[in-house]
């Protein structure tokens, strides 16, 4: 059984190329599909599908899934590193649990990254750590998926209307967590790190349903409950003394999120495609 891994990038050129050339490596790795949006091509000694600028992550992500040709998927972002052995544990894990459709697996933050580096990694992958469990999930990374490819093409209908992963998995059971591992190397401005907050905690509010009212109310306080999070996270991760350290960082962009989580449930979507 063979892994067809899929990477969507914008803007990270220099990460992309790494993470491609570690896939080319990685003998599990059968095929290597990469869409990026970015305003120019990057190099690659892969072929690239180019995309408009900005397209949103799930819609190149499901538009690569027709060219699939291996049993289990993996998606990845262009800013994301495997480690030496990723493809066999991937592997290894939907081998070892047939029954799960979708397998995440743990994002680590790279060696040398700087204080904005940890603290966009404490806001957006402290929940998926290493060590990571093998074990049933709630929720799953999306920068770090795999899944089975037959389970995936199930679901096309909600795929071709660009919808975030978190929607389709959703919809399953037998979710699970695995040790593979993934460096991320951010290459994001504050500036546009907090622009991804503000407008993906948007299109978050706007997708959810259920007592939108309800939720706007509970705005103002999502910032302490998102920051106790990360915290529960980073002492699962024994990465408290980084975390007090980006403590401000983090609640400043928790907070960020959470105005556009409010916009969300009041005025809906607005209406633009953005992508970070």
């Amino acid at each position: 059984m063979g892994l067809s891994v899929i990477v969507t990038a914008y803007r990270s050129a220099e990460t992309l190329l790494a993470c491609v050339e570690q896939l080319r490596r990685d003998p599990d790795v059968a095929q290597i599909l990469v869409a990026d949006c970015s305003e120019a091509a990057p190099v690659l000694p892969v072929e690239v599908r180019r995309f408009p600028t900005p397209t949103d992550v799930p819609v190149m992500r499901w538009a690569m899934l027709p060219e699939v040709t291996e049993p289990v998927v993996a998606c990845l972002e262009g800013r994301c590193v495997p480690e030496p052995g990723w493809g066999a544990a991937i592997l290894a894990a939907h081998a070892m649990h047939p029954e799960a459709p979708a397998i995440g697996g743990a994002v680590g933050l790279a060696a040398g990254s700087g204080w904005l580096d940890a603290v966009v990694w404490f806001c957006e992958y402290a929940a998926y750590a290493p060590p990571l469990a093998d074990a049933p999930a709630a929720d799953i990374s999306g920068a770090h998926l795999s899944y089975k490819t037959a389970a995936l093409r199930g679901e096309s209908e909600l795929l071709r209307t660009g919808a975030w992963e978190t929607l389709l998995h959703l919809r399953w059971r037998g979710i699970r967590t695995a040790p593979a591992c993934i460096a991320f190397r951010n290459s994001m401005t504050a500036g546009d790190f907090a622009r991804q907050r503000f407008h993906y905690g948007r299109g978050y509010a706007a997708a959810r349903s259920g007592r939108r009212w309800m939720f706007a109310m509970m705005s103002p306080a999502l910032p302490f409950l998102l920051t106790l999070r990360t915290a529960s996270a980073a002492r699962r991760a024994r990465r408290m003394g980084a975390f007090l350290r980006c403590l401000p960082g983090i609640f400043l962009f928790h907070a960020l999120w959470s105005v556009g989580e409010l916009l969300g449930y009041c005025f809906g979507s607005s209406g633009t495609q953005h992508n970070y």
